[in-house]
């Protein structure tokens, strides 16, 4: 649940380079995609997203720079965005800024109980507060194609002006406001009948609040699956195009982690993307 759509969709931005025709493969979102200005329309879980997105050819077949504005409205905040990002060949160079606001936020006390459990208790009684804050951050993705794999790697650094030990609805962890790194990889097997599905892995290092109300900075490692594919609900003509992808995170072990309404230590994200070219 964020502008963490686009995090989760990866490299999935859109429709593929030469994709006008009937058939468009089912991993067509691995592929590069085309210049233009599209409309991209999701829905997931418990919430929507809209974006506007512009792709333009720096160097056709070779680089492109993108730009996105995109809206969050969801069960637990709403978010805005603006987005920016440069590729090279195999690497993109980009860039967010933007503001949240969580109307379901879970702020707690150094040593209070902050599980999934109590976080539960806390919604039912509504106890739940809200705070707004702004973020930043800066990333490095990194592709490799090793057909029939798919390896895509993203680096971040994230800050983010949010209340310390709070939830965090867009990793599904507790955390303190400041800057955080966490270090992405999927290993898709695709298939053009079938789309892409591999397993993920996210490390994570964030600043935390500890027992004692000291300060520590914290890793955590994050595993689970990715599938995509493309139902078809959308005809693939003059640019349009459809996207349905599921992600499954895990921390087992972990009380604190996981959103909290599904009570597992998991983070669930299933979204559905209408892309329509405007021009």
């Amino acid at each position: 649940m964020r502008r963490g759509i686009v995090v989760a969709l990866g490299a999935c931005v859109g429709l593929a380079a030469g994709s006008a025709r009937a058939e468009l493969p089912r991993d067509y979102f691995l592929d590069a995609p085309a210049a233009g200005t599209y409309s991209m329309s999701d829905v997931y879980n418990v919430g929507a997203q809209q974006s506007l997105e512009n792709r333009a050819h720096l160097e056709e077949g070779m680089s492109m720079l993108t730009t996105r504005l995109s809206g969050i409205v969801s069960f637990p905040y709403a978010d805005g965005s603006i987005n920016l990002d440069a590729r090279l060949f195999l690497f993109t160079l980009g860039g967010s800024a933007g503001y949240r606001q969580v109307y379901r936020n879970h702020t707690f006390a150094p040593g209070e109980d902050s599980s999934r459990d109590r976080r539960n208790e806390r919604e039912s009684d509504k106890e739940h507060d809200s705070q707004g804050y702004a973020y930043g951050e800066g990333r490095l993705r990194v592709v490799v194609p090793l057909d029939p794999f798919f390896l895509i790697s993203t680096n971040t650094l994230r800050w983010e002006d949010m209340d310390d030990n709070s939830f965090d609805w867009l990793h599904a962890n507790m955390h303190d406001g400041g800057t955080l790194f966490k270090s992405e990889a999927t290993l898709f097997f695709r298939h053009r009948d079938l789309g892409g599905i591999g397993p993920y892995a996210r490390l994570m290092n964030v600043p935390r609040t500890q027992s004692d109300g000291s300060h520590a900075r914290e890793s955590e490692l994050h595993y689970g699956l990715v599938f995509g594919t493309r139902p078809g609900f959308v005809r693939p003509r003059g640019g349009n195009a459809d996207l349905f992808l599921l992600q499954m995170v895990f921390k087992f072990g972990d009380e604190d982690y996981g959103l909290h309404p599904y009570r597992l230590p998991v983070y669930p994200l299933a979204v559905y993307r209408a892309v329509l070219k405007l021009f």
